[in-house]
């Protein structure tokens, strides 16, 4: 009883004797394991060293421990697409990406007294300055660190300012550019690289980045009293978000088209009053992964398909409040179109070529949008006449009517489906398509908006036919072409 009673007086005592001992032993065993690393780096280094001179410079620069990334597109490529050795590249300068918060640290510790140093710095606006490329040469080969600004929830690089040979052509710092983030792994010679590689070279073809026109959305608040809509927002970023992210997993360009373009570009936001986004994709990358991934999706779900894969096609996603439209985009000569469906009509909208498309930042997330935003949004609404901001009777000026869905193409035209991703084969379905229809269709197609190669046999005709073969052709405003389907939403 009395060595109880003494543990219990001295529990204080005891309790911090243990802690201390547990905290002694954790610290040792992370020493040791910290060593064990740096040595099996070390040893890793020793192993794959070579007299390249890329590696001799490597040799100073990694046990600076600043986490270089390779990031050059034609290294990245030769390493683990081409499966070709480092020791054999042949490169006059290789890009790394470093993050910013490692360059002050960087610049103080590097001893290269036997390296040529560059740096390009910027001026910032709040009398700062900022580094952003950082090019070290040894025997005409050259590292060149490319500085990664984090920039919300992505980073930026910039222009590099400094005059290099002629023959060199940069790949990160020949404009601004996005950066995503990534996941990596660790490379033999102890440097890193992302771990997706061919999905970080893919989003590097769409990296250029442009920034909206700041001025003119200071113009839409203090001169059209136009401020963000903070609910409508809230409503508006994780759908789009969601969006943004499915087509770049599955390496599908896209842009941001329309007013959700011309929101970016003029409120650098969202239009206050608008009431959807729209998004333009290439016909040609179409393929059913896309409905797959938006059938039933949590976030936002697939509750319309219109017109036909190689016609037209125009998907319609709903998150319960608001509407998101995918519209496939077909090249055409020296131009592309995208198609419009008003009943049976069929419209078409003459868009740019688009050889590729560029990044932007909206809600603090990178997007894509065209190259030229100001050239698509003449197109869309006439030169300038998008800068004054209209919130009735606008008019797309590059919307013309093209046709009339035939019988048959009709029938396949339209496929909606439930909030869970069930084709629709309901009443609703039904009439949506019967109502345009001079014959008793009373089941949905299986088919998903192509036709069978079978030959088609149309259901009997109507006793009073409903639908005729003419309609009134004139310009077409979005609003009055958005109300023919809203209410159609269950």
């Amino acid at each position: 009883m009395g060595l109880i009673r003494l543990l219990y007086q001295n529990k204080s005592v005891i309790l911090f004797c243990l802690f201390t001992y547990i905290l002694f032993w954790l610290t040792i065993a992370t020493f040791q394991q910290s060593t064990h690393r740096s040595k099996n780096q070390q040893l890793r280094r020793l192993k794959y060293r070579s007299n390249s001179t890329f590696s001799i410079i490597l040799d100073d620069l990694l046990p600076l421990k600043v986490n270089l990334l390779l990031i050059d597109p034609y290294v990245l490529q030769y390493l683990f697409i081409g499966q070709f050795s480092f020791d054999k590249l042949e490169k006059e300068l290789i890009t790394f990406g470093i993050i910013d918060e490692f360059v002050e640290n960087f610049l103080q510790t590097f001893q290269g007294n036997n390296f040529s140093i560059n740096i390009s710095k910027n001026d910032l606006s709040n009398h700062k300055i900022s580094t952003d490329h950082i090019f070290i040469e040894y025997q005409q080969k050259i590292i060149h660190l490319a500085v990664l600004h984090e920039y919300k929830s992505f980073y930026l690089i910039e222009e590099n300012t400094i005059s290099l040979s002629t023959n060199i052509q940069l790949s990160y710092g020949d404009t601004l550019r996005a950066v995503e983030r990534t996941e990596i792994a660790v490379h033999e010679y102890s440097f890193f690289y992302p771990r997706d590689v061919s999905h970080f070279l893919w989003l590097y073809e769409t990296s250029k980045f442009l920034h909206c026109n700041q001025v003119l959305a200071n113009r839409m608040e203090n001169e059209f009293h136009l401020y963000q809509n903070a609910s409508q927002l809230n409503l508006t970023a994780v759908p789009m978000r969601n969006i943004a992210y499915a087509l770049n997993k599955l390496k599908k360009h896209y842009w941001l088209a329309g007013g959700t373009l011309l929101g970016w570009y003029r409120h650098c936001g969202l239009i206050p009053f608008t009431q959807d986004a729209d998004f333009g994709l290439f016909a040609e990358e179409y393929d059913e992964n896309i409905r797959n991934y938006f059938l039933g999706n949590p976030i936002t779900y697939l509750w319309g398909a219109l017109g036909l894969v190689n016609d037209s096609l125009e998907f319609r996603l709903y998150t319960g409040r608001f509407t998101l439209d995918l519209f496939w985009a077909y090249r055409e000569g020296d131009h592309r179109w995208c198609g419009y469906q008003v009943q049976r009509a069929k419209f078409r909208r003459t868009l740019p070529l688009l050889e590729t498309v560029c990044s932007c930042d909206l809600f603090g997330s990178r997007f894509s949008i065209p190259c030229s935003p100001i050239d698509y949004l003449d197109g869309e609404y006439g030169i300038d006449k998008w800068k004054a901001p209209l919130e009735k009777n606008y008019k797309w000026v590059n919307m013309k009517f093209h046709s009339l869905w035939d019988d048959i193409s009709w029938m396949y035209a339209t496929r909606l489906y439930t909030r869970q991703g069930k084709l629709r084969r309901d009443k609703v379905a039904i009439d949506w398509i019967s109502k345009h229809f001079n014959y008793s269709l009373t089941s949905i197609p299986s088919f998903l908006n192509i036709l069978p190669n079978e030959p088609v046999v149309l259901p009997p005709l109507k006793a009073k036919l409903v639908y005729g073969s003419s309609i009134k052709r004139k310009k077409i405003s979005k609003k009055s072409f958005k109300t023919s389907h809203r209410n159609q939403i269950k």
